[in-house]
């Protein structure tokens, strides 16, 4: 029988304390595939700030916290920070997206560490970001409808529209860059040409409708 390499048997116990950290580190950040109704928990420490970022395509229209008055909450466009105040303020988080709902659990798993190492091995997460299946949407049918037909608004002819161009008007001023150059709609807005080559300025005189 051999006799055992001291060395070897050191790296045998060492081993899996490495494994364990790094395990800890790992889910520092931590990646969540976004999935309809899911709930995705967040772990937070008290004086660590813990930053979700959702896609840059979502439009947010509103979130809330259930205990509002326990946390720190920040918004920059489709990124969150977020530190709890106190121990005791687990709670919930709502986000609403013109085309998704995220339900979040906040939890405060680190209060008493006194490195950043130990809250880590707690738990906590520094980043919380969200990835999406391929066929993910983030056009509501409203967006959509307008991708496909085009904005409503467009000074430019359009080969898919009809326009109306049967308009009399008249003038009293002799001053020529006041008079329109054409006049016409398209059943839903009214678009008045001015000749900007006869402008004096680049401001558009004022239109009332009666």
């Amino acid at each position: 029988m051999k006799p055992s390499n001291p060395y070897r048997a050191a790296l045998a116990a060492a081993l899996p304390l490495v494994l364990c950290a790094f395990s800890a580190s790992a889910q520092v950040v931590q990646e969540y595939e976004y999935a309809p109704d899911r709930i995705y928990q967040v772990r937070t420490g008290l004086g660590i700030t813990t930053q979700i970022e959702l896609s840059p395509n979502e439009k947010i229209l509103d979130y809330s916290t259930g205990f509002t008055g326990g946390w720190e909450l920040t918004r920059r466009e489709n990124v969150f920070y977020l530190k709890p105040k106190n121990v005791d303020v687990d709670t919930n988080m709502m986000i609403r997206t013109a085309t998704h709902s995220y339900i979040l659990e906040l939890k405060v798993v680190a209060t008493d560490w006194q490195r950043l190492e130990q809250a880590k091995q707690a738990g906590v997460q520094y980043k919380v970001v969200f990835s999406y299946p391929k066929d993910t949407s983030f056009n509501n049918v409203e967006d959509a409808a307008a991708a496909k037909n085009g904005p409503l608004l467009n000074a430019k002819i359009l080969k898919d529209r009809r326009y109306y161009y049967d308009y009399d008007y008249a003038t009293r001023t002799k001053k020529s860059w006041l008079i329109p150059s054409r006049v016409y709609d398209d059943g839903k807005f009214t678009y008045i040409n001015m000749d900007l080559t006869r402008f004096p300025t680049g401001n558009f005189p004022a239109v009332f409708a009666r």
